[in-house]
């Protein structure tokens, strides 16, 4: 791979230091699988490396690590037990240099891994390939002046109330893996809709949110100098560089799983938000409060977790993220026969505090997920090309679930209503039922019921529960309207809607004419053949339509009244 020139939008002063760094080199390193038997072994491990590969390096369960050769028989001496998984990282980093050196202009996208300006490039081409489903957002800017640039995708302009899913990836920079696979998203919503009737719907209901690349600083940087850099590239008051964008989230803040200390890579910063990066995001996530879903993905361990990262404590929807995760894992299971192992942060993965998914879960109400994309530790985050194709595929299969479950939150049933035509000036009663399929319905007034008439202001009404059946009532409306109407009900996490999950769905019935004041025999005119009729019922006539008058009796008043209406 040949390095790349200094990113020339960048100050000079920053530009000049990337420029100076040589690259990093990994000769004589190892990455090893170590099962911790005590504290002692721990205490060793962290003396011999710096860079846990795995999360959570718990005693009692195996975790990655990278180490010198050297170190090897330090290990062996002390009776821990290890195995070697990857024995050469320079030679894999070397190799994936030259094979990236090669020209790729021929190659299709997802051949091969894309730095930031092939990725940025790429955003752009969606948007020009589809301007009516696609803008382009961004989420601030990084430490060096880097835009966070992102996707809108939606068949429906900004602003229309319906809900929203956020992926976000590569808030740590030597996670390849996942920048390919938050663009595959973004791709396949763009170039399969209208061949892709599930992907067609979640467009046409909601609008998608994808950040590629939440660390551009250090994503650059991994690409231009060190491989394996994992965070964001500020300059620490210490001398070091960066802080782990991915403990910099304010929700546990500073708890277990993150470093005070500025080397670390888990180093947490000097405060939540305190990067412009993680800042960036809170402020575009803030600014939009429809948020119902959102994956961060990272590399690697094959696993599909929910909050809470920071804690054991269970988030009251757990039952709603067993459910909608285990979901998630059948359909990534379905592609290529993968398993991803699926649970709560806590259990499966360890503490982790000041993580983005447990922010996301409790800042917008919506639910949040991490999900670890491949390996296992065959070959972590050096991942091969071979490899990006089926990945990408497995967890755009993960994604979809989870966004048509969040979509289906609750299942409205018509039980009756107004059909195609109803009686001008009635009231018409519209009954449903409601089944919450995630979370729970929101404590006051969940299920709505709207109208327009003739296209006018939207209108609505509180449906009442009685008898397991939610209910309200369309007004009386004048004679030859139009009224438009349907049903939503809000969950917790979003709002559905009948009778199609989109915001445009709508049933419409159109009121009777009343006809023309007079015309006793329907002609369309007032004329000598009413006045006939009125002759042939002339008397006591209570309830007759001759009794123009409403008198209870066909007289000449009637009469008089159809000569004033006569045309």
């Amino acid at each position: 791979m040949a390095i790349a020139a200094p990113p020339t939008d960048l100050p000079p002063e920053i530009a000049l230091i990337e420029q100076e760094e040589a690259p990093v080199r990994f000769d004589d390193e190892v990455v090893i699988r170590v099962t911790l038997r005590n504290a002692r072994d721990l205490m060793l491990i962290n003396q011999l490396s710096d860079d846990p590969w795995s999360h959570a390096p718990g005693i009692g369960a195996p975790s990655d690590w990278r180490v010198k050769r050297d170190a090897l028989p330090t290990l062996r001496a002390a009776g821990v037990p290890f195995e070697i998984f990857i024995d050469d990282i320079q030679g894999l980093i070397d190799s994936e240099r030259e094979r990236l050196a090669q020209p790729q202009e021929a190659l299709a996208w997802f051949s091969d891994f894309k730095n930031l300006a092939a990725i940025n490039a790429r955003l752009d081409e969606l948007v020009a390939l589809r301007p009516d489903l696609c803008t382009i957002v961004q989420a601030g800017s990084s430490i060096q002046g880097r835009p966070i640039k992102g996707i809108r995708i939606s068949k429906h302009p900004a602003g229309t109330p319906m809900p929203a899913f956020l992926f976000t990836a590569t808030l740590h920079a030597r996670e390849w893996a996942v920048p390919m696979t938050a663009m595959w998203f973004a791709d396949r919503l763009v170039e399969d809709y209208g061949f892709d009737s599930r992907l067609a719907a979640i467009v046409d209901s909601s609008e998608v949110f994808i950040f590629p690349v939440m660390n551009p600083d250090g994503y650059e940087h991994s690409w231009t100098t060190s491989r394996l850099w994992r965070k964001n590239r500020r300059l620490n008051s210490g001398g070091s560089y960066g802080v782990d964008l991915n403990r910099n989230w304010a929700t546990g803040f500073g708890g277990s799983g993150s470093s005070g200390t500025q080397s670390s890579d888990t180093y947490r910063g000097t405060a939540a938000f305190s990067e412009p990066e993680t800042a960036g995001l809170r402020d575009f996530v803030n600014a939009r409060l429809n948020i119902a879903g959102h994956i961060d993905l990272h590399s690697y361990s094959q696993i599909i977790m929910w909050p809470y990262s920071y804690t054991s404590a269970l988030p009251p929807e757990s039952a709603t993220y067993t459910r909608v995760s285990t979901a998630m894992g059948n359909a990534l299971k379905a592609v290529n026969n993968r398993t991803y192992t699926v649970g709560n942060s806590w259990a499966v993965y360890g503490a982790t505090a000041g993580c983005i998914e447990d922010w996301t879960s409790t800042a917008t109400g919506g639910m949040g997920w991490c999900t670890e994309v491949r390996d296992t530790g065959s070959y972590g985050f050096i991942m091969p090309a071979s490899e990006i194709l089926p990945n990408v595929r497995e967890n755009m299969a993960s994604a979809t679930t989870m966004m048509e479950e969040l979509l289906k939150a609750s299942t409205i049933t018509l039980v009756s209503g107004p059909s195609a035509t109803t009686p001008a000036d009635a009231t018409a009663q519209v009954k449903v039922t409601v089944t919450a399929n995630c979370g729970s319905l929101i404590a006051s007034s969940p299920v709505r019921l709207k109208w327009k008439v003739n296209g006018g202001a939207t209108q609505n009404a509180n449906m009442t529960l009685a008898s397991g059946q939610w209910g309200a009532n369309l007004p009386a409306t004048a004679c030859d309207s139009t009224l438009t109407w349907w049903v939503e009900a809000e969950t917790n996490f979003t709002i559905t809607r009948w009778p199609v999950n989109t915001p445009v769905s709508v049933r419409t019935t159109q009121t009777d004419g009343c006809g023309v004041e007079g015309d006793l025999d329907g002609d369309g005119l007032v004329g000598p053949s009413d006045i006939a009729m009125i002759l042939l019922d002339f008397g006591v006539c209570p309830g007759c339509p001759t009794d123009v008058d409403g008198s209870g009796t066909v007289d000449a008043g009637d009469i008089a009244l159809v000569l004033i209406l006569f045309s």
